[in-house]
């Protein structure tokens, strides 16, 4: 006990070095700002694939001349995070996509916040989106070349991929005429 004032102390006598607690303290720094860069990342999207967007994707895509590749996910989803890695991290996909479309990355919001942006559903209404992964292609104006549902496989992807930049849009084809053409009570 220390005695050299007449006191005698109390509790815990060993003392954090300075040095220590600066560097718990640069790590605990550290981990957060990692944390929201990798969250970020998420957001935009993963892979090599360059995404844009979606705001500006029907200008860019006329400019550029390309249709437009629109990949509806959700961070829930683990079939998406599956295409995340095998597709979109893989450089012959990556390259495929970059040469032959315009991607664009819509990210379903409605699980974590009870809600989408209205740009956002006004997509997935268009393109009838009912299930993540969805990727659809479509021209400049908006119109479905392809729609392809659900992540089977690099190869399945590939071939959508390859079919989808070969085909014209769908003209006239909208959710509302194909409705009128099955007929009443469709």
């Amino acid at each position: 006990m220390d005695t050299t004032d007449g006191r005698v102390r109390s509790g815990p006598q060993s003392k954090i070095p300075p040095i220590l607690f600066w560097l718990v303290a640069a790590a605990v720094v550290l981990r957060i700002v990692t944390a929201a860069v990798d969250r970020g990342k998420k957001d935009e999207g993963s892979g090599l694939v360059r995404w844009r967007p979606h705001k500006k994707a029907a200008a860019a895509a006329r400019s550029e001349g390309k249709p437009v590749l629109y990949d509806f996910t959700a961070a829930w989803c683990p079939p998406c995070h599956r295409l995340d890695t095998e597709g979109w991290g893989d450089s012959r996909v990556a390259s495929l996509v970059n040469d032959s479309y315009l991607p664009v990355r819509i990210i379903d919001r409605e699980r974590e916040e009870g809600r989408n942006p209205a740009p956002i559903d006004e997509l997935q209404r268009r393109y009838s989106v009912t299930a993540f992964p969805t990727l659809v292609v479509a021209d400049p104006d908006g119109r479905e070349i392809a729609k392809f549902e659900g992540y089977n496989g690099k190869e399945p992807l590939v071939r959508f991929l390859e079919e989808s930049r070969k085909k014209p849009p769908r003209r006239g084809y909208s959710r509302e005429s194909r409705v009128e053409s099955l007929g009443p009570g469709a």
